[in-house]
């Protein structure tokens, strides 16, 4: 059974209602399914497959569609067209703006950044995590992961409480190095009870975390960071049961799935992992122990479960004693003449011993 342990008091429900500024930043791409001319076998199909809001569907695409419901692809992409002319339909009827309303008004707040406590990653990251954003962080053994994450929380927490909001957390730890006792350690005073902590070590349990994860934060709508300790473990289990191609296929797709509705709906995300050595020939070409080979670190998780548009990925490998650097890796097909940001990062011995 999976368990979500909240680190504080809940309601006898096991539910936070929805607050005033939560409810009215719903718009129109969020109405129900039940406002769509559906038949009724078609939206219960929908229901006992996760998805509640035509803002569900905008965020899948006709292929999963397909494979969730198990329809034919025209009809998939006949329900995504039926939604989105629906939204459509809504934007028109929305009151237009004031004649009268100030030009500061139409201009939004620039995109709210927020700081990891990690002064070389929040530099790398131009000020911060943006909202709304997935980033992963792929690092050699010994290089303070868990530490960040814990620093991570601390920050989004304590900004939180400074500007008067109520923003939680979900921690997801996958390898036992982000617990609830590090928790209550790292947070001080009563924070720890505006976190969410969920341990999952095995695939099985992944995937039901996968699954269950949107009914969840539909009950707790406060959470706003969500953090996933060491996902490698639980994506790829070292067992003597190793999951096929086929299956991690399908659960890097769920799981990109999942994040693109995160970020949707502006929950930020943020992914430790480990990272690979892969041998490279002279020309890039994968390659095996040899003169002409050289070792080359990697992130062990390949990058097709992120959402390109909308994540950030970090590598960072050690440099010496004490030293490691952080470097965002270029995304895929911008060529070797895309430029390279980095940082260097000092990490104290104690630090290392400490995790």
């Amino acid at each position: 059974m999976l368990v979500i342990q909240a680190l504080g008091r809940v309601d006898k429900h096991g539910q936070i209602s929805p607050t005033c500024a939560d409810a009215s930043s719903m718009n129109a791409s969020q109405n129900p399914l039940s406002s769509l001319a559906l038949p009724p076998s078609t939206l219960s199909a929908l229901l006992r497959a996760g998805y509640e809001t035509t803002h569900d569907l905008d965020a899948s695409n006709a292929e999963t569609l397909a494979h969730d419901l198990s329809i034919p692809l025209p009809s998939s992409q006949a329900l995504l067209s039926l939604s989105q002319r629906k939204n459509a339909t809504a934007d028109l009827r929305r009151p237009p703006l004031s004649l009268s309303q100030p030009a500061s008004g139409l201009v939004g707040p620039p995109a709210a950044r927020i700081r990891t406590g990690c002064e070389p990653l929040d530099g790398l990251l131009g000020g911060g995590i943006g909202r709304g954003r997935v980033v992963e962080m792929s690092a050699a053994p010994g290089i303070p992961t868990d530490a960040i994450a814990l620093g991570l929380v601390r920050s989004f927490l304590g900004a939180e409480a400074e500007g008067g909001g109520a923003e939680d957390v979900m921690v997801v730890d996958a390898q036992n190095g982000v617990t609830v006792s590090a928790l209550r350690n790292a947070l001080p005073g009563t924070m720890h009870r505006r976190v969410s902590h969920v341990a999952i070590n095995t695939l099985p349990r992944f995937v039901a975390f996968i699954v269950s994860l949107p009914s969840v934060l539909r009950t707790k709508p406060k959470i706003r960071l969500v953090v996933f300790s060491s996902l490698h473990t639980a994506l790829l289990p070292r067992t003597s049961l190793k999951p096929t191609s086929q299956l991690k296929t399908t659960v890097y797709e769920h799981l990109k799935q999942m994040l693109l509705r995160l970020t949707a709906s502006g929950v930020t995300v943020f992914i430790t992992a480990a990272t690979s050595t892969k041998m490279l020939d002279a020309d890039k070409s994968p390659a095996t122990f040899s003169a002409s080979a050289r070792a080359v670190m990697v992130p062990i998780l390949p990058a097709t479960y992120l959402p390109s548009a909308y994540a950030t990925r970090v590598l960072a490998g050690w440099t010496g004693a004490g030293t490691c650097v952080l470097r965002v890796i270029a995304p895929p097909g911008s060529g070797d003449d895309a430029p390279v940001k980095e940082e260097m990062m000092e990490i104290p011995y104690r630090q290392t011993r400490e995790l």
